[in-house]
């Protein structure tokens, strides 16, 4: 609801996180809240299991961009993964990158459904096809991106330049991702983070 992006935007702003996620409805909006600060504007492509088309994934982030989003987090096709269609899910990735012209395309594994070894291929696969972010979970799956898979990630990446990001709701976890090498921590109840309490 449009209280509830305001109040997340208000809080981002005042605690200055990276970026902000909204669906793509509420961007114009966000835009506005965040005008006056460095928080950087973002947009969820294909949620949430990746199944759309390429062209239907294209098409959404040049329509995010154009409403003012400046990120573009991208679900990653989980099932052409899980298939072992590989060139589909590096070309759907790649054909996002492209439509983003130069603006950061983070891609979201939801792990809770791969196997270790589907991790690291998504996250080759994603680095090949010019991903600037990986990230473990989207906060909605089943269960979160946790410290051992952002491990995972990390391993799988280390030596790119791709930057991982982890999500987790609870402060003690977000600082753990951040000591393995995390870049971001993406969380959906960022008051709790900041408020030092567990979620």
């Amino acid at each position: 609801a449009r209280a509830e992006i305001e109040a997340a935007c208000a809080i981002a702003a005042r605690v200055q996180c990276a970026a902000v996620y909204v669906k793509p409805h509420y961007l114009e909006p966000a835009r506005k809240l965040l005008k006056e600060s460095h928080v950087k504007l973002g947009a969820a492509v294909g949620f949430p299991n990746g199944g759309v088309t390429t062209a239907a994934k294209m098409f959404e982030a040049q329509d995010a961009l154009q409403r003012g989003a400046q990120e573009i987090a991208l679900m990653l096709n989980i099932g052409a993964l899980r298939d072992g269609d590989e060139l589909v899910v590096k070309n759907d990735i790649a054909a996002v990158v492209k439509t983003a012209r130069g603006h950061p395309v983070k891609v979201i594994l939801e792990t809770y459904y791969l196997s270790d070894d589907e991790k690291a291929r998504a996250c080759h696969l994603a680095q090949s096809a010019g991903a600037a972010f990986v990230q473990s979970s989207s906060g909605f799956a089943p269960g979160s991106g946790t410290l051992t898979d952002v491990r995972k990630i990390l391993g799988a990446l280390e030596g790119t330049s791709v930057q991982v990001v982890g999500q987790t709701d609870d402060v003690f976890i977000a600082q753990k991702m951040i000591d393995a090498g995390a870049a971001r921590v993406a969380t959906n109840k960022v008051e709790v983070l900041f408020s030092g309490e567990r979620a």
